[in-house]
C-alpha cells in the first residue's frame, strides 16, 4: 500500500518544510522484537543534508545508546558525533526500522529532528505554489525500509565517517 501526506500553508510561501515525527529506540517487527515506546518530536526536512540528524534532546529523552563515534561535517564545519540506530515514524504512518542517524548538539532549536536525503530520497518529494500558498507532499511505496535497503549517499552535506 502506498502512503504519503500533503501539508498545506494557508499563510503564504513556507520558508522551511516540517512535520511532526515519532522516534523509538530500534525494533524490528518481523523479528517479534518488543516494541519500544515512540515519542513525538518536530521534525525539519532538507535536501541538503546526505543524513538524517537528531539532537541530543532526542538522544536523552528516547534513552538511546551510540553505536560508533564520528564527524558530521555541516555548515558551521566539522564536529565530532555519534551514530545511533532508531526506528522513524512520519505521517500517514510510513515508518523507517533501524534506521542509522547521526546526533549534534545544535544548542536550543525549533526541531529535533532533521529529516535528510537518506530518507528523502527513498520516496517521492513533491513542493509547489499554489496562488501563493505552498504546498508539499511526501509519498512512499508499499515496502518498508530497513537498514539494509539504505544506501549511503555520495556528495555534501551531513556525513559520518569513524574515527
Amino acid at each position: 500500500m502506498n502512503r504519503s501526506f500533503t501539508v498545506k500553508c494557508k499563510d503564504g510561501l513556507l520558508t522551511a518544510l516540517a512535520t511532526p515525527c515519532h522516534v523509538s529506540q530500534a525494533f524490528n517487527p518481523a523479528n517479534g522484537t518488543p516494541e519500544y515506546p515512540r515519542v513525538e518530536f518536530n521534525a525539519l526536512w532538507d535536501t541538503g543534508s546526505t543524513k538524517s540528524v537528531i539532537t541530543q534532546r532526542v538522544v536523552q529523552v528516547c534513552g538511546l545508546k551510540p553505536i560508533r563515534k564520528g564527524f558530521t561535517q555541516g555548515v558551521n564545519g566539522i564536529g565530532k558525533s555519534h551514530a545511533y540506530v532508531i526506528n522513524l515514524s512520519l505521517p500517514d504512518k510510513i515508518t523507517f526500522y533501524e534506521l542509522t542517524v547521526v546526533s549534534t548538539n545544535p544548542g536550543n532549536v525549533w526541531r529535533d529532528v532533521l529529516i535528510g536525503m537518506d530518507i528523502i530520497s527513498t520516496g517521492e518529494l513533491s513542493i509547489k505554489n499554489v496562488n501563493s500558498n505552498t504546498e508539499w507532499s511526501f509519498s512512499y511505496g508499499p515496502q518498508k525500509v530497513d537498514a539494509a535497503s539504505v544506501h549511503p549517499a555520495r556528495g555534501g552535506g551531513v556525513q559520518i565517517s569513524a574515527s
